[in-house]
């Protein structure tokens, strides 16, 4: 394989469509996927608006990025899936990742608030066990925090600005 392996990494509105947008991604490029969401769950039976999550999601992550980082040493692309919300985040994981010697592709998927609130309703509406319900304050209020990203932050980016809902 000539390529370099490529770490690919989710952001946007909750609800935009990332995971939606990540699988598909995964099975285009035959790529290793891991969903915080669904580790969360899986391992503690959590949801992120309970008061350990974080603390849990951190770890997670670094277990999620320990499988991760094997796949891209086997020569295999990985998705990411989970918010790189702010610059910070994803300044630090661009930087573990490369200091691993893969390469890095932010997916924005960049979707109004309106369709990312339309969106929440639906999941929430399909009683999908796997994935959070999100009211209208909820996706509103993590919109208010999240920093969409810029040609500063030096990091490769591919914006999406139609995914299907999920």
């Amino acid at each position: 394989m000539n390529e370099t392996p490529t770490a690919h990494l989710m952001c946007g509105l909750v609800a935009a469509g990332k995971s939606t947008y990540a699988r598909r991604l995964a099975a285009e490029r035959h790529a290793f996927y891991a969903s915080l969401d669904a580790w969360m769950l899986q391992l503690h039976g959590i949801r992120f608006h309970e008061p350990e999550y974080a603390p849990l999601a951190d770890r997670c992550r670094l277990q999620i990025w320990s499988a991760a980082e094997q796949v891209l040493r086997l020569g295999h692309d990985v998705v990411l899936d989970w918010n790189f919300w702010n610059p910070e985040r994803r300044r630090a994981w661009k930087e573990r990742i490369e200091a691993a010697g893969f390469g890095v592709l932010l997916h924005f998927v960049d979707v109004p608030l309106e369709t990312a609130i339309a969106r929440a309703a639906e999941r929430a509406a399909s009683g999908d066990p796997t994935s959070y319900r999100l009211t209208e304050a909820d996706v509103r209020h993590h919109a208010s925090i999240f920093v969409p990203p810029t040609d500063a932050e030096d990091i490769s980016t591919t914006v999406i600005r139609s995914a299907t809902p999920g």
